[in-house]
Parts: structure tokens; C-alpha cells; sequence
């Protein structure tokens, strides 16, 4: 009888102690959490990304995240810059070499076909002086080699290596969205954390095969944390300044003048375009502004070695005076005697 009340267990421990209900925290430390989906990637997509993706996973085996992201920004742009920048560069410094040259045959044919004349409206004759300095403009740069087709495709072949090294960089912080996607999420409202069932702030990460955890343990002075947005919100303006000082200092393109309005225009573009980044990329991980600013600014010192090296000349312009032709000198059986009516003519 007694041995059996011993063996009994009381009836308050058949409760366990997660039937007792608690009390919800007030607050809890953000966690993180796996999305549900699956990421978007193909075969194709992994193979053009598994170069950046050795070449930062090498060189972060002996640094930390906080410095092997900014040494693969300088590594990728100087690798760059080595190959094809060189090239493209020599071509710019011709082209606006020939500058100077290229106005002076620009008014030089200009006088030529106004002088021929025979035009029936000024519209037409416009239109003609447009064609044929346009034609010999055009010879002279073929003549040279100095064709815009080599530098647009120079600042073009940039903009996809800047996308597959953001596109290694999301997948390694776990993001559901690419560079696109999590700005147009931020324009929406829609921040890289989300509350689950429980009321607790969760961060939205998405389980990659290049997914680093050691990203939210390896970052520098205030964002200690590269797997979320800066807490203080400066990288982005940061990035969004550098860009700024990029565009603003760059020397690398021709001075605008009245024939040729796209360079100023494309150049007010950019430079619009980079204050848009601080408040745009609020909600973008730290490692991604944090390669966008190194990248940026490794482009600024990739610069001044190419300043160095293939120097344009400048200096070298139109005169801010009117350029007034002398006329053309008349021939001997086509001068007119113009007699006063006081002096009499008297023949030999």
C-alpha cells in the first residue's frame, strides 16, 4: 500500500512546463528565419556566378567579411581596368585630343557651304551644313579610330559585372531578392524583416547553397551585422556620396559645347541618379552598400592611375571670339570700276 502511493506521481507534475501559459515578450531581439520558397536560380545563373564566388570566398579564407568585400571590389575593378579599361581610355584621350581639330573642320565646312550657296530656305541650307560636317566628323574619328562605339561598350560591359558580384553577394546574405527587387521593395514599404506567428521580428532570409552565417559576425564599426541594412542608415548615403563625387570630378569626356548637348545632359542624369541611392537602398544588407561603396571609390582611385597613364590634353578649345572669315579675292576679269560722277573718264 505504501509502496504503491510511492510509485504515484503527483497529479501537479503531469502539467509540463510548456502547457503554462506565458506572458508574450515585449520585446524581442530580431532572429533570423528561412523563407518558405525556394530561391529562383538555374544552371546558367551558377555558372556565371561561380568566379565571383570563388574569387570572394578566396580571398575572404584570410580576411575577415569587412575587409575581403572591399579588397574584391579593388581586385575586380583593377582586373578591369588592366584589360579592357586601358583600351578604352587610349580611345577616350584621342577622341578628345581631336577635339580642338574637330571644331575647326566643323566651321571651316560650314563657311564652305554657305558660301556655295544655291539653297532654297534657311531650313535647308541647315540641313545641309548638319550632313556634311556630321560626314567629315565622322571620317576624321574613322580616320583615328576614336569612334564612341568602343567607350559606350567599355561603360556597358561594367554594368553586368556589377550585377553578378551583387547577385553573389545577395545570395550570401540570404536575401529574396535581388539588387532590383529589394529596391522596388523599398520604394513599397517592404523592409527585410517580417513578425512570424509569435509576434516576434524575424529577419526574411532565404536558404541559398552559397548562404556565409558568418556575415552577421564579421562587420566594422557600426554595422556589426552584414546580413541586415545599416541600423544607422549612413551606408547608403555614403555610397550615394561617393557616387556623387565620382561622377561630379570624373575628367574622362569631352566638354560640352553648342553642337554636342548629350554629354552635359547625360552627366546632370548620373549625377541625379546617384542622390536617389541613399534614400532608395534603406532596406538593402550591409554587405551589398558596403561593396556598391567600396566599388565606387576603387573606381576613383582606378581613375587617377589611368589619368596617369594616358593623360588626355585639355586646354586646347575654340576661340570665344567670333571666327570672321576673310572674303575671297576677286579675279581680275570680274572687277567692277565704280566711277564718281565728278571725275570724268578719259581713256588712254
Amino acid at each position: 500500500m505504501l509502496s504503491s502511493r510511492l510509485l504515484r506521481q503527483p497529479a501537479c507534475q503531469w502539467l509540463s512546463r510548456t502547457s503554462i501559459p506565458s506572458r508574450p515578450p515585449i520585446y524581442s531581439k530580431p532572429t533570423r528565419a528561412f523563407h518558405a520558397s525556394t530561391p529562383r536560380q538555374g544552371p546558367v545563373a551558377d555558372a556565371l556566378l561561380y568566379l565571383p564566388h570563388e574569387l570572394m570566398s578566396l580571398v575572404h579564407a584570410t580576411v575577415p567579411w569587412y575587409a575581403a568585400i572591399p579588397l574584391t571590389a579593388f581586385l575586380v575593378r583593377g582586373l578591369l581596368v588592366t584589360t579592357a579599361g586601358t583600351y578604352s581610355r587610349a580611345l577616350m584621350a584621342r577622341y578628345i585630343g581631336l577635339h580642338p581639330l574637330r571644331q575647326a573642320l566643323a566651321f571651316q565646312k560650314r563657311d564652305e557651304i554657305l558660301k556655295r550657296g544655291n539653297f532654297r530656305t534657311i531650313k535647308q541650307a541647315k540641313l545641309t551644313v548638319k550632313k556634311e560636317v556630321n560626314d567629315t566628323i565622322s571620317a576624321l574619328d574613322k580616320r583615328w579610330n576614336v569612334s564612341l562605339r568602343g567607350q559606350i561598350s567599355w561603360t556597358l560591359f561594367q554594368f553586368p559585372i556589377f550585377i553578378a558580384m551583387a547577385e553573389v553577394i545577395r545570395q550570401k546574405c540570404g536575401a529574396h531578392d535581388g539588387l532590383i527587387g529589394m529596391a522596388v521593395a523599398a520604394i513599397n514599404g517592404q523592409g527585410a524583416t517580417m513578425t512570424n506567428e509569435a509576434g516576434e521580428i524575424v529577419r526574411r532570409v532565404t536558404s541559398t547553397a552559397w548562404f556565409e552565417p558568418s556575415l552577421a559576425a564579421e562587420g566594422i564599426l557600426w554595422f556589426q551585422d552584414l546580413l541586415v541594412p545599416d541600423p544607422t542608415g549612413a551606408l547608403p548615403f555614403i555610397a550615394s556620396g561617393i557616387m556623387f563625387a565620382n561622377i561630379y570630378t570624373t575628367k574622362n569626356t569631352v566638354e560640352s559645347d553648342g553642337s554636342r548637348r548629350w554629354p552635359g545632359v547625360l552627366r546632370r542624369t548620373l549625377l541625379f541618379v546617384s542622390l536617389l541611392i541613399g534614400p532608395l537602398c534603406q532596406e538593402l544588407p550591409a554587405a551589398l552598400m558596403l561593396y556598391w561603396s567600396s566599388s565606387t571609390a576603387s573606381v576613383m582611385l582606378w581613375n587617377l592611375w589611368l589619368d596617369r597613364k594616358y593623360p588626355a590634353p585639355r586646354g586646347y578649345t575654340a576661340c570665344k571670339r567670333p571666327l570672321l572669315m576673310p572674303p575671297s579675292p576677286v579675279s581680275e576679269g570680274r572687277k567692277v570700276l565704280k566711277l564718281s560722277p565728278q571725275t570724268p573718264y578719259s581713256p588712254k
